[in-house]
């Protein structure tokens, strides 16, 4: 085997790329899009958690369906009755009717409907009902309180949108309980309806009324008080206020004008008495004056015709001559006593005139003197209102807010008689219950496919939960996905643990085993990371302790023995024990502490062929080999045999440096188990001593974030990841369509027989084996 798998020297091969410092990159996680044929394999490896979980919810639906009773329902229609009002707002009329629809099924929904239906119906002594029930507790309110959830279990109250109409639906092992229950609930909420709101309106009412007595004594004494600060403060209804200003500038107003008048008809008496003597008589006239007149131009006239035919000595014009005499003296006479009457009526009218002059000043004066009398009497009053006008206007604002407080209560006393007349939302039964002997469940056949679907759902759902909550790494493609590092090999788990004998290595014993095959060709991929020919130095660490870089360190030295070179592993995990410083103690040689102490010469521990650890018997090293340097095909272990308390103290940087160069020197290949990355940082200061460095990542058990951290820790000094306790079988269970996948497909090249199912007793063992396994894998 070592013949037909030789490792080049790299001669002619150009130098690889430097790795470039590693980030993390969870959105390469993220945006991982799932194939169908990966939610098969995720089915397939969830597939034993998908079958238990439907089988036992199937099997309970369908046990449960089959030890169920029969059930029937009886659904009564129930009409609600809206609001119908014109010109309103159409859209507000919408919302209030269905509040009136969700309000009813609410109120049919409520405990008290279903008491009230329990009492109208005495379903406490209904047969039908207890069977209902079950067992009745002894006390009344216990059966009451039972009865009532009972009933509002087996009842569902539903309404379409937009409509009127309420479904009431009962539910029992009774067609007939069914449908008397259903009729019955309408009748039971109208009763509850009314009797609750005419008891809270009843009482509202009568605390109403006390109130209006309260504020009606309120109101009375705030008027008395009003009235009898007026009666005794002389301020009636307008005065105490600005009228009072307005008023007695009236008054002032008058009493000028009164004033005015006064002097007036005192210069116009004056004047009258005078003027009343220069009036003219000599136009005076009677009606015997004016008779005298008409007479004597009558005659003057005849006398002038007379004249003027007989001429003036006629008889006749004699005569009319003495008759003209005798009318012109009487005419002189009469003319006399005329203008003597008319003077003495023209006297009589002056007196009166004067007299009413006299008068109309003498009134004037009175009246001006009377206003201003009351003028004074008002200012007097108006600046004793003016003070009365603080507490009259406090009597006053308490009075209107008594009147007010009043007017309210009697408007809300009115409202509350005015919705006493009314029932609320009214329900008709348009469609009564009928007894319907159909039954509704159970329904086996429905319920167990609806159940085997459901369930299937759910264990689909539980599955991909699983696989997005499970943060475990196992597969190259997560390493590739997740860190953008190569997986160099993955080593199959050995239930025994790895013996602390060398020659008992599956490497070494079973070359032909699926182990061997698998640690050589990690080996392999672990020498194809040399960039140059010559010896190759490998730090090997792990995230946590226990993830088995131990057991990975002497597996590739074991292979790195078979494959025919020499190989050095150097254990630098000096703080606890490990498989390494068993393997250690068993050998009569100086250990790493004796070494770096200077209590023994690395030259005499290399000389000393006890230090080497041997092949098991009938394997020679060398059979087989092509001429090589001296050290070819052999292992030296360097390592502590007890635990160092103060590791950081030996191992300086100067010494490990001159330690690992002398080694290199020596070997083909420079193994060094370093601690636990996450546990102390030593595998970071490492790093710098040696050509690579692999993490360990143990199979299923270390998570993304640990080889995150762990990665980070190393600065991303990191060039592969080597998974250890890898459950082949469990993997290709899983189908992550890797090749692990397809292993039993080439069983035919092992030797050992591939995973078969462990017996009981071989489980009991691994547990007893389990602490002493963990404890030879110490990281």
């Amino acid at each position: 085997m070592a013949n037909l798998v030789e490792v080049s020297e790299f001669e002619n091969h150009p130098p690889a790329e430097r790795r470039l410092p590693w980030t993390y990159r969870p959105e390469a996680a993220t945006h991982h899009a799932l194939s169908l044929r990966d939610f098969v394999r995720l089915l397939e490896r969830h597939k034993k958690l998908i079958v238990v979980t439907v089988a036992a919810v199937t099997i309970s639906v369908l046990v449960y369906q089959l030890l169920s009773p029969n059930l029937y329902s009886s659904s009564a229609q129930v009409q609600v009755q809206l609001l119908d009002e014109v010109g309103i707002n159409q859209a507000d009329i919408s919302n209030r009717n269905e509040v009136r629809v969700v309000n009813a099924v609410r109120l049919y929904r409520s405990r008290s409907s279903a008491e009230s239906v329990v009492e109208d119906l005495d379903l406490l002594s209904d047969p039908d009902f207890r069977a209902e029930v079950g067992e009745f507790p002894e006390e009344k309110a216990a059966q009451m309180h039972q009865a009532i959830n009972t009933l509002l279990s087996a009842l569902t109250v539903t309404s379409e949108p937009s409509s009127d109409l309420i479904e009431v639906t009962v539910t029992t092992k009774s067609p007939e309980l069914s449908a008397r229950i259903a009729n019955q609930y309408p009748e039971s909420v109208a009763k509850v309806r009314t009797r609750r709101g005419t008891e809270q309106r009843e009482e509202l009412l009568q605390s109403l009324l006390a109130e209006r007595a309260d504020r009606e004594e309120a109101a009375r004494n705030a008027k008395t008080e009003l009235a009898e600060f007026r009666r005794d403060a002389r301020m009636p209804f307008g005065l105490g206020t600005n009228e009072n200003l307005s008023y007695m500038n009236q008054i002032a107003a008058e009493a000028a004008s009164a004033s005015a008048n006064s002097a007036g008809s005192s210069s116009r008496s004056a004047v009258i008495a005078n003027a009343a003597g220069l009036r003219s008589t000599a136009q005076a006239t009677s009606a015997a004056v004016e008779q005298l007149q008409r007479q004597q131009a009558t005659l003057v006239a005849e006398r002038a015709r007379l004249g003027a035919t007989f001429g003036s000595n006629h008889p006749d014009v004699v005569r009319v001559t003495s008759e003209l005499s005798s009318v012109e003296s009487a005419l002189a006479q009469q003319r006399a006593q005329a203008q003597a009457a008319a003077q003495a009526v023209a006297n009589a009218d002056a007196a009166q005139m004067r007299e009413v002059a006299r008068s109309q000043a003498a009134q004037d004066a009175a009246r001006a003197g009377r206003l201003q009398g009351t003028l004074a009497a008002v200012q007097s009053q108006a600046f004793q209102n003016n003070e009365n006008s603080v507490r009259l206007s406090e009597l006053e604002r308490n009075d209107a807010l008594a009147n007010a407080a009043f007017s309210a209560i009697v408007e809300r006393i009115e409202q509350v008689r005015a919705q006493m007349q009314l029932e609320g939302v009214n329900t008709t039964v348009v469609s009564p219950a009928v007894a319907n002997f159909d039954r509704i469940s159970p329904e086996p056949l429905k319920l167990t496919l609806l159940a085997m679907l459901g369930s299937g759902a759910l264990a689909v759902m539980m599955a991909l939960g699983l696989e997005l909550a499970d943060g475990r790494v196992r597969t190259s493609a997560q390493v590739a996905r997740h860190f953008g590092l190569p997986t160099l090999g993955m080593l199959p788990r050995i239930d025994s643990g790895l013996s602390d004998q060398i020659g008992e290595s599956p490497v070494i014993q079973s070359p032909q085993s699926l182990f061997a095959e698998a640690a050589r060709a990690t080996y392999s991929e672990m020498r194809a990371l040399r960039t140059k020919s010559g010896s190759q130095s490998v730090l090997i660490t792990s995230p946590l302790p226990n993830d088995g870089k131990s057991t990975v360190s002497l597996t590739l030295a074991a292979a790195a023995k078979v494959m025919g070179q020499s190989v050095v592993l150097v254990d630098l995990d000096l703080r606890a024990m490990g498989l390494l410083k068993n393997v250690q103690s068993n050998l009569d040689t100086p250990d790493i502490v004796d070494v770096l102490s200077g209590h023994a010469s690395l030259q005499s521990l290399l000389d000393d062929h006890s230090a080497l650890l041997k092949a098991p018997d009938g394997i020679d090293p060398s059979v087989g080999q092509s001429e090589g340097p001296e050290d070819e095909g052999r292992i030296v272990l360097l390592s502590a045999k007890q635990p160092v308390d103060n590791p950081a103290a030996l191992l300086n940087a100067q010494s490990l440096r001159h330690l690992l160069a002398e080694l290199k020197n020596h070997f083909d290949l420079l193994i060094i188990n370093a601690p636990a990355a996450l546990a102390v940082r030593d595998a970071r200061a490492m790093c710098d001593f040696t050509d690579h460095t692999l993490v360990v990542s143990r199979w299923g058990r270390t998570t993304i974030e640990q080889m995150n951290a762990t990665l980070e820790t190393l600065s991303g000094r990191a060039d592969g990841v080597v998974f250890d306790h890898v459950d082949y079988k469990e993997h290709a269970r899983r189908q992550y369509g890797d090749a692990i996948q397809f292993y039993v497909d080439a069983s035919d090249y092992y030797s050992d027989t591939l995973y078969a199912p462990p017996s009981i007793k071989d489980r009991i063992m691994r547990i007893f084996r389990k602490r002493r396994g963990l404890e030879s894998e110490m990281a």
